[in-house]
């Protein structure tokens, strides 16, 4: 358990929609199937590795671009040394920041209202991938969950779907991430998509609830 350092509390609150609509139309015709997806072939979730903007140097909060926010929701650099580092177990390719529940919060949110275009998912042929890189801090137990749900255009609930939490022991009491990842169809009118990452604090001063490189992709048949 670490001990409680001094910290300064930055500004958290930012509020974004990523807005779809407009891109490319990807068909499929196989066997009389004709599909089209407007928010198909890429990842839907904005700023998906929290590199938007600069991340935190040290346990304080900064202002992460395209999230709305609770408690202390932040960006933390990998050189910083904080929670994990530039070699830490985790992905591959990753940038410079992760995501990190932040300083003395019990809790933290962040999440996205995702727009999949004027005529929505008709079909429901269409599929998705949900996956990210979840995990937290040496033997604590604090730990994150992403959740996508799928909304009509009345803003009801279709269909949820959660990955996480990583537990201690799954990560051998290790500081690192580990890849979580769900698959299945998109349900017909689905017109948004809501995400949210919830980071919580079981033990110890800080939320070291720890996300990094968030994919949401559909795709067709």
């Amino acid at each position: 358990m670490r001990s409680l350092r001094l910290r300064s509390v930055g500004v958290t609150a930012v509020t974004a929609v990523a807005a779809v609509g407009l891109l490319p139309v990807v068909a499929a015709r196989a066997t009389g199937l004709n599909v089209t997806c407007h928010a198909c072939g890429r990842n839907l979730i904005a700023n998906p590795g929290a590199e938007a903007g600069k991340g935190a140097n040290g346990d304080y909060v900064v202002k992460v671009p395209d999230w709305q926010v609770t408690g202390d929701f932040t960006a933390e650099e990998y050189a910083s040394g904080e929670d994990l580092s530039p070699t830490s177990p985790g992905p591959t390719k990753r940038g410079k920041n992760y995501f990190y529940g932040g300083p003395y919060a019990t809790q933290s949110t962040g999440s996205q209202l995702i727009k999949v275009g004027t005529s929505g998912i008709t079909s429901g042929k269409i599929t998705y991938v949900l996956s990210a890189w979840l995990g937290g801090y040496a033997d604590q137990g604090d730990y994150t969950t992403l959740t996508a749900t799928f909304e009509s255009s009345a803003a009801k609930a279709l269909s949820t779907v959660t990955l996480g939490p990583v537990t201690a022991a799954q990560r051998h009491d290790a500081s690192e991430l580990l890849e979580r990842q769900r698959t299945g169809l998109v349900p017909a009118s689905t017109a948004r998509v809501k995400i949210e990452m919830v980071m919580v604090k079981l033990v110890g001063g800080d939320d070291d609830g720890l996300a990094d490189n968030l994919s949401l992709v559909f795709s067709t048949p």
